[in-house]
């Protein structure tokens, strides 16, 4: 995970490679003024600064494991984070630092390749959804092919679009769906859900 100056330069490489991707995912959420948002590995912060525009009388939150993230995020974001309409805190999907049912929407852009036992890491983001709250997965799947190789697979597990939409059904969630596009650099899929109830 790089740090210093150089997960300086990373976050801006991010931010700029995965804006356009992340406001497609929070579109796909439909956020109203008053949601409570999760992101799960929020990186540079720009996604939840745009759902800050939105969610006006609701609550935003987010967890990255990268210390250089956290703090190019909170920077970022200082103003929300003052006005206590916005927390972001240090951790992993697989263990998230937030109560049963304590959000409406959840996004997670480009995280589910470091996910070891995916099954562990959607089964939190279920837990910490509202009944009939939305997920929204964004991800490129290995059905793109120039992805799969330029990337190490000891590191990225990139999944194919049914096994990511298997995964996230069978852990309680409903109404599975995907969408994809192809994008600068490839093919892109969202794939979106909603937890019963």
């Amino acid at each position: 995970m790089p740090t210093g100056l150089l997960g300086q330069v990373v976050a801006r490489i991010m931010a700029r490679e995965t804006l356009a991707a992340n406001l497609i995912a929070l579109d796909a959420l439909d956020l109203a003024a008053d949601d409570r948002v999760l992101e799960v590995g929020f990186g540079h912060g720009r996604t939840l600064a745009a759902a800050a525009k939105i969610v006006t009388r609701g609550y935003l939150a987010g967890v990255d494991p990268s210390d250089v993230m956290l703090g190019v995020a909170r920077k970022r974001n200082a103003a929300a984070i003052r006005a206590g309409r916005m927390e972001l805190k240090p951790g992993m999907s697989a263990h998230l630092p937030f109560a049963d049912a304590d959000f409406t929407k959840a996004l997670a852009v480009h995280t589910i390749y470091f996910w070891q036992r995916p099954e562990r890491d959607l089964a939190e983001i279920h837990r910490v959804l509202a009944p009939g709250g939305r997920l929204v997965l964004g991800f490129r799947p290995s059905e793109d092919e120039a992805f799969v190789r330029n990337f190490p697979p000891e590191i990225y597990h990139i999944r194919p679009l049914a096994e990511v939409e298997r995964l996230i059904s069978a852990v309680g969630f409903c109404d599975v769906s995907t969408t994809s596009r192809a994008m600068a650099g490839g093919q892109m899929a969202w794939t979106q859900a909603r937890k019963p109830g």
